[in-house]
């Protein structure tokens, strides 16, 4: 009766191996490294021999997980959803201020669980990288700053005082770079209204450091 319950439907490998992704990705954030092999094969419907012949070891699998949450195309996919339809800058900011704090969040708590997977054992192109990411994590950075350069800063440019790219770096930092480890994400000072009043307004009262530079030498 186990055995019938378990059965995986035949189903494209493609689409099977993309479930036991999802699958696995749910389960690494709800229990982290205690996520198992019969966890992951309950989650995603499959017997657990199923997950091997679609993955060399557990170690594959992490990885696939990992590189799928840093899959350019499903963050630019993302942003492209949670902006359409708004016109005004300040609205594009909201949503994807929202949607980088979520992801972020839900990226790190992947990472964590499978990052002695991922980097006691890197690919060959990531040791070639020697320190540092790998690979596609870097190469995911890169199309992050690309698509918000692209979709919310670019139909702005006549509104902006820095370059959209420039833009589209601050505003990276601002919301990743608060999901770092080792930061207090008990009680986040930043929300996205923070984020958007130090972005379109700057942190002094004088917007413009020059402007800024130039009232004060003014006898």
């Amino acid at each position: 009766m186990d055995e019938r319950r378990t059965r995986a439907k035949p189903i494209p490998a493609a689409d099977r191996r993309a479930a036991i992704i999802a699958a696995t990705e749910t389960l690494l954030i709800e229990h982290g490294t205690a996520t198992t092999t019969r966890l992951i094969a309950e989650a995603a419907g499959v017997a657990e021999g199923t997950i091997f012949r679609h993955f060399r070891d557990k170690r594959e699998l992490y990885r696939a997980v990992a590189e799928n949450i840093f899959d350019p195309v499903r963050a630019d996919e993302s942003i492209t959803e949670v902006v359409a339809g708004k016109a005004e800058i300040e609205d594009k900011l909201r949503a994807v201020i929202d949607l980088l704090a979520a992801s972020s969040q839900r990226n790190l708590l992947v990472m964590m669980a499978v990052r002695s997977a991922v980097l006691e054992q890197p690919d060959p192109e990531d040791v070639r990288q020697q320190h540092g990411p790998p690979k596609f994590i870097i190469d995911a950075n890169k199309a992050l700053v690309d698509n918000l350069t692209r979709l919310v800063f670019e139909p702005h440019v006549d509104e902006l005082r820095l370059p959209p790219r420039k833009a589209a770096l601050v505003l990276r930092s601002l919301t990743i770079g608060a999901w770092l480890p080792g930061l207090n994400r008990t009680n986040q000072p930043l929300s996205s209204g923070d984020v958007i009043d130090v972005l379109l307004g700057g942190i002094l009262i004088e917007h413009s450091p020059i402007e800024h530079s130039l009232t004060r030498e003014t006898p």
